[in-house]
């Protein structure tokens, strides 16, 4: 998931690529990754996903990553 966002990211031109929050509960897991465009400025994007025996059974995007983190809080798994 991540590479293939660093991939699409770079041939975007975007760089500086980095992980700013990674939380898990139970099975679900809210990764929040940024980066910046060509003229410096930072962007956030996240993805919710659900695990099961070690796979991805769903997943959910989020152009903010409170907002991600916000739904893993109140949702049960």
């Amino acid at each position: 998931m991540l590479k293939g966002t660093i991939e699409w990211r770079d041939r975007a031109g975007d760089h500086n690529l980095r992980v700013e929050r990674l939380e898990q509960r139970n099975s679900r897991v809210a990764v929040v990754i940024s980066w910046a465009d060509r003229d410096g400025t930072r962007h956030e994007w996240a993805q919710l996903v659900r695990l099961r025996d070690g796979l991805i059974i769903d997943m959910q995007d989020y152009a903010n990553g409170d907002r991600a983190l916000r739904v893993l809080r109140r949702r049960r798994a």
